[in-house]
């Protein structure tokens, strides 16, 4: 067996940490971490991105006789630490997909014969090539380092199912000890890692998650935005930044708008090959550019300590992604900036993304992958609403306490008013214990606003003392107390992908009369009729289409015609959203023209009215410039021809999400389409757009509760099902059922 040779000992930690790599003292926790890395001690270290994590099992390894294997799943990061190490004249490599033949068996021999002290390897390379057994008889292993652990957890935010594969290493290495280390971990994430990876005794390490130099900001996204971020970049003129999207497609058209407009940006995405990738993160790195626009999903797993901001352009997936993408900014302690541009149609991609999570091998919907990850995009869309400072919610979201008032976040900065809100506390915790804390947030909201919802009813919860109690208030700001309720530790929230609201000592001292509750409120808008569809209140719009859905229904009866010939889906969501009152404003509608005016607008005009009369929403209208019904505008708008060019793109093979973004509308318009062509008989295979076995419990949800209610369907179905899904599968089963309508027969 070949044993690489320790170097002379330095008289102490301090010289030896000089000596390899020129600091003069440790960061907090390194020096003890380290000790327990020499005492041969299994560890997990948790510490936040910029806080040396590296050094913890480097150093050790220079100082064990022995290879040190590090175990990285981003070739970038794998290649910078490398290439820092031999500059400082250290014995380390990588193996990775980037090397050819040649250069793979060069680096394998220099191992074999001793001459590395520090492997860097990918985790499917290490177990899939059987290297291990070769090594393990001819080489010592002296310890394993595992970067990003939190990927072996299905609870941390980028879990990866091979690195649950990295338990065989406890198997064939029983006495070799194993670090784990991330910068992101919730407790939960902390134990799985400790029992995936089968850490014996192991000694956990967690630093403090606040970065106290970054500055962290949550912009509203609309049409302007663009500009928004334009200017962003040219105030930091000189500085280097990253700039994070949801898709590949935006990638390369925000990178290219960049360019055009005299940024120098470059992309970076797994859709490219790694000479290209390898190029642009050496120009970003060298300052040769200074703008990297990246994946969410890929990430880049740099190594530049001076970037001066992070900016996600795109909704992220859950707060420890964040947490770590906006972590790149100001690893050098000096001050930076991270921007959330936050709008309501990024969150219907990232739930097409999550519903698209399957077992590799199968095709099988991994659900409790879905629920979980539902769940965390909800955390997000809580941080990206709050009011409270930021990181209250981000450092609590790792169990952190922080007292707020950190004047370097938005909220801190420019505060909302703040308001006694304690009886309305005081209602809804007694709320969560009368339905026995089983419950979650909108459940809560629905029972205080005297919802009529099956579910409620069927529970009896409507003869609760709390049902109704809350009808003051809209369903907007009951979930703004809510969030400020767990986000102050007055009420907490389960994590396990159900999100059910439990009461703590804390909530009893509020129904107690012991503890009065302060909330910071956004200011009310001066216009509130009718409601635009970016505040609308997502369950009342669903609930004014299903109802407009019928009265379309019985119309198409009576004329012995489908429903689609009277209107199509997409005039109905609309109506739903911009809820018209007048005839004017029912005719700027996309799809009602003079005809379709005269003939339906009364009926479904006095429809919407009784409707908002029914929600106690004011009738009045806003007042509407004059317009002509039948302008060019509005017969450019005929819904045939948007459908026919949803149609198109989807032939190309472009997703939902992917077609959204090329045509600059939400993606439940697109779904809207899709679902409609596929109830007129369009060669839309279904399976393409829900899988299988999403089909399979939506079809046997509409025998169960019938197909007249998007949102019945959905309250049976659960949460991590989303009403887009629900829509295509109930279209295609309108085409396959005609002579049912819409009643809960069986379909085969």
């Amino acid at each position: 067996m070949v044993v690489s040779s320790a170097p002379p000992q330095p008289p102490s930690l301090e010289s030896a940490l000089k000596h390899y790599f020129g600091y003069d003292s440790f960061r907090p926790g390194q020096r003890q971490i380290i000790e327990k890395a020499l005492q041969n001690r299994d560890q997990l270290v948790v510490m936040p991105t910029g806080g040396g994590k590296s050094l913890c099992y480097q150093l050790p390894a220079l100082l064990k006789p022995g290879l040190t294997i590090v175990v990285s799943p981003l070739i970038a990061l794998m290649q910078d630490q490398v290439q820092a190490l031999q500059d400082n004249g250290i014995a380390a490599t990588f193996l990775n997909s980037s090397l050819n033949g040649t250069e793979l068996r060069e680096r394998e021999r220099a191992i074999l014969e001793g001459e590395t002290k520090l492997v860097y390897i990918a985790p499917e390379r290490l177990l899939n090539e059987g290297m291990l057994l070769d090594w393990m008889a001819q080489v010592y292993v002296a310890s394993i380092a595992i970067d990003e652990a939190h990927c072996v957890s299905e609870w941390g935010h980028d879990f990866r199912p091979e690195y649950r594969q990295l338990r065989q290493l406890r198997q064939w290495f029983a006495n070799v000890p194993i670090m784990a280390l991330t910068a992101t971990a919730t407790e939960r994430v902390r134990h799985d890692i400790i029992t995936q990876l089968e850490l014996t005794d192991p000694f956990v390490h967690s630093t403090s998650f606040n970065r106290p130099n970054l500055y962290y900001e949550v912009r509203s996204k609309h049409k302007q935005s663009y500009r928004e971020l334009l200017d962003l970049i040219r105030q930091q003129e000189g500085t280097s930044g990253i700039v994070y999207c949801l898709s590949r497609k935006r990638v390369d058209e925000l990178t290219n708008r960049l360019q055009l407009d005299g940024v120098s940006a470059l992309p970076y995405h797994a859709g490219m090959d790694n000479k290209l990738r390898t190029e642009h993160q050496s120009r970003f790195i060298r300052d040769d550019v200074q703008v990297m626009v990246a994946t969410i999903a890929f990430g880049m797993g740099i190594n530049k300590p001076d970037v001066r901001f992070v900016v996600h352009y795109d909704l992220p997936r859950n707060i420890e992604g964040y947490y770590q993408e906006s972590g790149r900014a100001g690893r050098d302690g000096e001050p930076a900036h991270c921007v959330l541009f936050f709008g309501a149609g990024d969150i219907k991609t990232v739930e097409f993304l999550i519903s698209q999570k399957v077992d590799p091998a199968t095709g099988e919907p991994l659900e409790a992958e879905q629920r979980i990850a539902s769940q965390q995009l909800r955390r997000v869309i809580d941080y990206a609403q709050a009011t409270e400072c930021r990181r209250i919610i981000q450092l609590g979201y790792f169990g952190e306490s922080f007292p707020g008032s950190c004047n370097n976040c938005d909220n801190c900065r420019h505060p909302k008013p703040i308001e006694d809100w304690t009886i309305e506390a005081q209602k809804f915790l007694s709320c969560i214990a009368r339905v026995r804390e089983r419950f979650g947030m909108n459940y809560i909201i629905d029972v205080l606003r005297g919802s009529k919802s099956q579910r409620i009813l069927q529970n009896g919860h409507d003869r609760l003392s709390t049902y109704g109690i809350g009808k003051d208030r809209s369903a907007d700001e009951w979930k703004m107390l809510g969030r400020s309720l767990i986000h102050q530790g007055l009420v907490d929230e389960t994590t396990d992908g159900y999100s059910v609201l439990q009461l703590n000592e804390l909530s009893w001292e509020v129904l107690r009369k012991q503890r009065t509750v302060a909330i910071a409120v956004l200011p009310k808008p001066i216009v509130t009729t009718p409601t635009p569809a970016s505040t609308q209140d997502t369950e009342l719009v669903e609930d004014l289409f299903q109802r407009l859905q019928k009265l379309r229904k019985r119309l198409a009866d009576e004329q012995s015609v489908p429903p689609y010939v009277v209107f199509q889906n997409a005039s109905l969501r609309e109506m739903a959203e911009t809820q018209p009152l007048t005839n004017t404003q029912f005719a700027s509608i996309s799809g009602v023209g003079s005809r379709k005016l005269e003939q339906y607008g009364h009926v479904f005009l006095a429809e919407i009215r009784a409707f908002r009369q029914e929600k106690g929403i004011a009738a009045n209208p806003q007042p509407q410039p004059a317009a002509i019904a039948t302008s060019s505008a509005a017969i450019a708008l005929y819904p045939a021809d948007t459908h026919l060019a949803t149609f198109k793109l989807y032939q190309q093979g472009l997703k939902p999400f992917e077609i959204a973004e090329q045509r600059n509308l939400r993606l439940s318009t697109i779904t809207s389409h899709l679902a409609e062509l596929i109830e007129m008989g369009y060669d839309i295979p279904l399976e393409t757009l829900v899988l299988p076995a999403r089909q399979e419990r939506i079809v046997a949800a509409i025998q169960a509760v019938g197909a007249d209610s998007r949102r019945r369907l959905r309250d049976y179905l659960g949460e991590v099902f989303g009403y887009d899904e629900i829509n295509l599968v109930v279209a295609w089963w309108r085409r396959n059922n005609p002579a049912q309508g819409s009643s809960s027969e069986s379909l085969r």
